[in-house]
């Protein structure tokens, strides 16, 4: 719809159940990749309801947001790069960052809405023709995207969506072992140490390791690495695996489910070292790691090296 000479009104709306979203709100993870930090501290002053309720309409504030944008998220704007802030009498206001931010229009108006567990948002917002541009799946350095779409994200953080294969069952039962999940949790370290120190690094241990639920040949796993803490030679990273997607059943073995929220499977922390040469040539003012990432050096990496893991002959469940 045409509304002066040169713009088009573009409008979004989002609707959704709040109770949809309570499991996932427990879950570090959601909460970083979803919302910005202004926003974490906002809510985490409320009651659990009221905290509840406020995420909730922020989440769908995002999903309107994002049509307005023309885009969709993990397509090169990620949740947390809208943030809904708000005006002294309680409005709300759109604050776009990262890729967002080049995407959107001057100013977007946006009514969030609740009634019971219902949640409603619509934004609005005049584009110009070439405003916004076409979405992609590259970063401006034409390299492909991941959950995060900052260099800085990037180099902390890691995704990997795997399905299990038939090959991987160990167990009577078709079970799959633990040890299948943490070698998916080395990928993500060893991703991570690459990114930020260029070595791949060495293992030095395993900790907090805890299996949540069974996995079995068809299900599709979700497995995400994020650096919590760097010295000097040691990188610590937290690590969680979910399912997402379940195989059927012997009753019903082509069918697939849907799991909304995903289930937890593993959550681990992992310790990784990295050589004390690429230590002491940073220090001497050797390679660095890039402009904007922390300056000990921000990697981690899960090779195939000595630790302390758990029996790979025990049943994990």
């Amino acid at each position: 719809m045409r509304t002066v000479a040169d713009g088009t009104l573009r409008i979004g709306v989002d609707v959704l159940d709040r109770t949809e979203l309570r499991r996932l709100l427990t879950r570090p993870w959601f909460l970083r990749l979803s919302y910005a930090p202004e926003e974490v501290r906002l809510a985490d002053r409320m009651g659990e309801e009221r905290r509840l309720e406020f995420l909730a309409g922020r989440f769908a504030a995002k999903e309107a947001v994002v049509k307005v944008l023309g885009t969709g998220f993990l397509r090169g704007v990620a949740p947390r790069d809208i943030c809904v802030d708000q005006t002294d009498d309680g409005a709300p206001v759109v604050v776009l960052r990262g890729r967002a931010a080049t995407l959107g229009p001057a100013a977007i108006g946006l009514s969030i809405t609740h009634k019971n567990d219902v949640v409603a948002a619509v934004a609005l917002a005049v584009v110009t023709p070439a405003d916004p541009p076409p979405a992609t799946t590259l970063r401006e350095d034409e390299a492909p995207m991941s959950l995060a779409d900052t260099p800085e994200e990037a180099a902390a953080t890691a995704f990997l969506r795997v399905r299990i294969g038939q090959e991987d069952a160990h167990y009577g039962g078709g079970l799959v072992d633990g040890a299948h999940v943490l070698r998916l949790f080395g990928d993500l370290v060893t991703e991570i140490t690459a990114r930020t120190d260029q070595d791949e690094g060495l293992l030095s241990e395993y900790s907090a390791v805890r299996f949540l639920a069974p996995v079995r040949p068809g299900d599709y796993l979700e497995a995400r690495a994020r650096l919590v803490r760097a010295t000097r030679l040691r990188r610590v990273v937290e690590l969680e695996a979910h399912k997402v997607i379940e195989a059927g059943t012997a009753d019903d073995p082509s069918a697939v489910h849907v799991l909304s929220p995903p289930q937890p499977v593993c959550t681990a922390t992992a310790t990784t070292v990295i050589p004390m040469h690429k230590a002491t040539a940073r220090t001497r003012g050797g390679p660095s790691a890039p402009a904007g990432r922390p300056a000990a050096g921000t990697g981690a990496h899960a090779a195939a090296a000595p630790g302390p893991l758990p029996p790979a002959t025990a049943k994990e469940a």
